[in-house]
């Protein structure tokens, strides 16, 4: 791919982002119940779904245009024996509490993102409802 293809696909990812993040800023909050699946899987298609895929197997149509390929996420208790890493997710979606002082993310810190546009607690309850929609989609 080249580097006009590479810089038009992030474009277009940010843009698209932009309008999703946009939108989702103008919806009232729906996770009042904390197990609501379907909240997290309205929050993971709003940020996730561009670079990890719709289905979650990192096959976003911003994925080629990133450094890494990112993860497939229905994969990740399988790589993990057999558990799946609730607390790691956490901390990777939110970003506020992994220290990262070496080399550059490519991914979204989504709690400051999501703390902002809907305080703290609401930002938590959001991080918590796509860990259990990734629970949900883990294939064996």
């Amino acid at each position: 791919m080249s580097i006009e293809s590479r810089r038009a696909a992030v474009a277009s990812a940010i843009v698209a982002f932009g309008m999703a993040e946009m939108a989702l800023s103008l919806l009232p909050i729906a996770y009042a119940n904390d197990d609501d699946a379907a909240a997290g899987a309205a929050a993971f298609k709003t940020h996730c779904a561009s670079c990890h895929g719709q289905s979650g197997g990192g096959d976003g149509p911003a994925a080629a245009a990133l450094r890494s390929p990112p993860p497939d996420l229905r994969l990740l208790a399988r790589n993990n024996d057999g558990v799946f890493p609730e607390k790691v997710l956490e901390t990777v979606i939110d970003g506020r509490k992994t220290i990262r002082a070496h080399g550059n993310f490519e991914m979204p810190v989504w709690g400051r993102e999501l703390s902002q546009a809907s305080g703290e607690a609401d930002a938590g309850k959001r991080v918590a409802a796509v860990v259990r929609y990734l629970r949900g989609i883990q294939q064996k």
